[in-house]
Formats: C-alpha cells, sequence, structure tokens
C-alpha cells in the first residue's frame, strides 16, 4: 500500500466548523459542540483516507515573519472570538488524546508548516493530502504526490484542477497573485491588473524579473500600471509563496498515525 500523509489546516477547519454553530448563544457550549464535530470530521477523514500519518497543525500565537516584512498583513480580518481563541490549547489535548499528533511552532503559520511537511514527505515518495479551504496550498499542486482536499465542499484538488481554475500552472501562481493581489490576506498587487489582464501578461513572460525586464513589449496602458511596481511585486510574491524549508523538528516516523 502506498503510503500516505494526512495534513489537517487545524484552525482553517475548526473556525469553519465553529461559524456553522453561530446559533449557539452559549460560548462555552459552542466550543464544546465544536470540539465534538471535529473529532467526527477527523474520524470521517482518517476512514476516507486511510493514512499512515497524520497531522493536525496549529498556527502559533502572535505575529510571524510575514508581519514583520509587511505590518499590513492580514490587516482588517475579522478577529476570532475570544471563546475559540482560548480554547485552542484544548481543541489539541482533545485531537492528541484522539491519537491524531498536533504540531505548533512559535513564529510560524500553520500554511508554511504543512507546506515543509508536504515536500518533504514528497521527497520520502509519500503522497499528501492537505485538508484545507486555503487557495494558498494550490501553488504545491505541481508535485503529483501533493493534494489538496477541502472538507466542506467534499472536493479533491490536484495539478490539473489549477489551470482550469487560475489560467496558469501551480509554479506560476505567485508571480501570478503578486500581480493581482491577494485580498484575502491584504497582500497587494498592481493596481488597474485583474485576473485577465495577468494571464495575457505571465503567457508573455512568466516571472515578475521578467515582466520588468521587457516592459517595452507591453501596450502603453499595461506599460503604465506596470511603472513603479517591480518592489512591490518582489514583496507580494514572497508574502505569497510558502516556505518549505521550515526546520521543523520532527521526523515522519512521530507522525505514524494509529487507527481505531
Amino acid at each position: 500500500m502506498d503510503k500516505k500523509l494526512l495534513i489537517i489546516d487545524g484552525l482553517n477547519l475548526i473556525r469553519r466548523l465553529y461559524a456553522a454553530l453561530e446559533s449557539e448563544q452559549d460560548l462555552g457550549r459552542r466550543v464544546e459542540r465544536t470540539q465534538s464535530i471535529a473529532i467526527e470530521a477527523l474520524a470521517k477523514l482518517s476512514h476516507q483516507f486511510e493514512p499512515s500519518y497524520a497531522v493536525v497543525v496549529f498556527d502559533s500565537n502572535g505575529k510571524t515573519w510575514r508581519h514583520k516584512v509587511y505590518p499590513e498583513y492580514k490587516l482588517g480580518r475579522v478577529p476570532m472570538d475570544d471563546a475559540l481563541l482560548d480554547s485552542l490549547a484544548d481543541f489539541a489535548r482533545v485531537f492528541r488524546f484522539n491519537n491524531w499528533p498536533c504540531l505548533r511552532i512559535d513564529g510560524w503559520e500553520a500554511d508554511d508548516l504543512i507546506a515543509t511537511l508536504a515536500v518533504k514527505a514528497a521527497q520520502n515518495n509519500v503522497k499528501s493530502y492537505i485538508v484545507s479551504t486555503d487557495k494558498g496550498f494550490t501553488q504545491l499542486l505541481g508535485d503529483d504526490r501533493i493534494l489538496q482536499y477541502d472538507y466542506f465542499a467534499k472536493l479533491g484538488y490536484d495539478k490539473i484542477w489549477v489551470p482550469g481554475k487560475y489560467g496558469v500552472e501551480p509554479h506560476q501562481l505567485t508571480d501570478y497573485w503578486a500581480l493581482v493581489g491577494d485580498t484575502t490576506n491584504r497582500i497587494p498587487g498592481v493596481k488597474g491588473i485583474g485576473p485577465k489582464t495577468a494571464l495575457g501578461i505571465i503567457r508573455e513572460f512568466p516571472t515578475i524579473e521578467d515582466i520588468y525586464a521587457n516592459t517595452a513589449s507591453f501596450s502603453e496602458r499595461i506599460q503604465k500600471m506596470l511603472t513603479g511596481g517591480y518592489e512591490q511585486c518582489l514583496l507580494s510574491r514572497s508574502l505569497v509563496e510558502l516556505k518549505t524549508d521550515v526546520d521543523i523538528g520532527v521526523r515522519l516516523s512521530q507522525l505514524r498515525y494509529q487507527h481505531k
């Protein structure tokens, strides 16, 4: 049997399950119900994927390297309810009690840890399934051994899906997002450049460096939009690009999943 690593984007799962229970007025009860439903979701996922290894990855508290290089990162996002924020350690305890290894490293977003785990697993010929609705993970799907699964929509994403959705290959997504921006995380693109224009530009020249080295090839309108945006594009690309070399300090063998 092929070895599989199931990686759960912990906060992504928890926040969506919690949001679905907004009619529950008692916040303590709402958190308890979310924990119970989350365990059910994990059980369904383990049954569906039958992983050899599994891990639930959490964001660290406080600011990360992205906030340091770009203070406006994620500014304006709806904050998490205090009741949920205060209970995250309890979620991890409940998950561990149910045989789910959990991972959180100070100063790092879950996204970078997940990307590192998936890429390292792929290098060891282990197929990874990233369970998250976060579009940022689609940049990893150029590798056949990395797939994404949306638990709520019950949809799987692979490298064939990416061009159909965005019009570019997975490895081109970070340059594409540098042009159009990432509104979810408050990362700016180039003013005036939307998806259609960005695709036309990237088809001509595939990277930010190539684009700005060949601005004279574009129409006057596009040249005007691109003017003065080089440094911002490089910064935006670095912010949307997931780190795949975080020193996690965890061996794959430590994430072995014990099927009940």
